[in-house]
Formats: structure tokens, C-alpha cells, sequence
């Protein structure tokens, strides 16, 4: 899901599917408007689903959906 206002762009693109449960979590993309700085972060569906909520409920628009993983060469968090 893509949700924009007039400071930011949040982008929720879908980490993994897993095929009896669905989506677990979440990378997500913040886009600040004014100068295009990014930030990344994982959240899980019901963090998501609540920012989703708030963020819709203060004024935020639905712009556009993802159905595909965000792009390994954008992101890739290290693992340890």
C-alpha cells in the first residue's frame, strides 16, 4: 500500500507470503517530499494495519498498492 500527504510518501511493500498464513510483515519506505531522503524500516502486519488506520484517519490518501517485494537492490537489510 502507498499512503501520501503533503510532508511524506509511505510505501508498505510485502516482505514474504507465506502460502497458509499471508503476509507477516512489512518493509517499510518513507519518502520525505520536500527533499526526497528515504527511510526503511520492517514492521509486522497489525504495526502496519495500525499506522494504515491513523495515518488514513489524519488526512492521508491511498495512492497505490504493492503486491511485489520491494526491489533487493533499493533495500537489503543486513542479516546477522
Amino acid at each position: 500500500m502507498q499512503l501520501t500527504t503533503n510532508v511524506c510518501t509511505v510505501d508498505f511493500f510485502p516482505e514474504a507470503f507465506i502460502a497458509d498464513e499471508g503476509v507477516k510483515r512489512f518493509q517499510k519506505r518513507v519518502t520525505w517530499n520536500a527533499n526526497g531522503l528515504k527511510s526503511y524500516s520492517t514492521v509486522t502486519m497489525s504495526t502496519a494495519r495500525n499506522e494504515w488506520e491513523s495515518r488514513i484517519s489524519n488526512g492521508a490518501e491511498v495512492t497505490g498498492y504493492h503486491v511485489e517485494q520491494m526491489p533487493r537492490s533499493e533495500y537489503a537489510p543486513m542479516a546477522c
